[in-house]
């Protein structure tokens, strides 16, 4: 069931759990038009060892669509929901555009995080070729087209201080990457070298790996998460 977590001076947040509740809490980050439906199949698995809690960014699912977007913004909204949940360490696990969330809270508060892991992250490097920038809502669409407008042009954009943010994330950081994904993978495993702790994995699949090949996904993460593991 999922509930709704009202931050002081807004947005209202929707935060959906799996697992269970002893376990260290993995934050789950979903990209751009998705939301926390779209751990559904991931989420019970690795919630056998984990709290997993699944949040709807602004803008998306059922969280409120407030018109104002940032990757800041997002960020400072999860750490406004972890203060209003009593979570005081986490490990996020941030999905596409997600996980530049993750990523700019691991660099920004590390006192907030245990470890990262970002599958299919896009890099700082300007999108080749260039995201579609909405400019209307579809019909159906569970997302405010200003949000993913917002975010696709920040990808379609050059971020080089983001590249050096890389080296302020002293935590373990696992990036997963699929071999027939349109992002370049060496740009990622370049990032993870740029950080302190992390590392690179590549597996068979495409963007959405969790969603996709759930079993697999896990398999391949459970060696990095073990040493939180319940």
């Amino acid at each position: 069931m999922t509930q709704s977590v009202v931050l002081a001076g807004g947005p209202t947040l929707a935060v959906q759990e799996w697992g269970r509740p002893d376990g260290a809490v993995l934050l789950m980050l979903h990209g751009i038009g998705s939301s926390h439906a779209d751990w559904r199949h991931f989420a019970p698995l690795i919630g056998q060892r984990f709290r997993v809690v699944a949040v709807d960014l602004r803008g998306h699912g059922e969280s409120s669509w407030p018109g104002e977007y940032s990757l800041e913004l997002m960020r400072n909204d999860v750490i406004r929901l972890l203060t209003e949940l009593g979570i005081y360490g986490v490990i996020p696990f941030g999905h596409s555009t997600g996980g530049l969330v993750g990523y700019l809270l691991a660099a920004t508060r590390p006192d907030l995080v245990r470890a990262l892991v970002l599958e299919e992250m896009p890099t700082p490097d300007a999108a080749d070729p260039p995201l579609d920038v909405p400019k209307r809502a579809r019909r159906g669409q569970n997302y405010d087209w200003r949000a993913a407008s917002e975010l696709s042009r920040w990808q379609n954009a050059s971020h080089t201080d983001w590249w050096q943010l890389a080296e302020r994330i002293s935590c373990p950081t696992l990036i997963i990457g699929g071999n027939s994904s349109h992002l370049r993978q060496d740009r990622l495993a370049e990032l993870a070298r740029r950080m302190p702790q992390g590392q690179y994995l590549s597996m068979d699949g495409g963007h959405d790996l969790h969603a996709r090949r759930p079993g697999e996904f896990d398999i391949v993460v459970e060696p990095f998460l073990d040493p939180w593991a319940k």
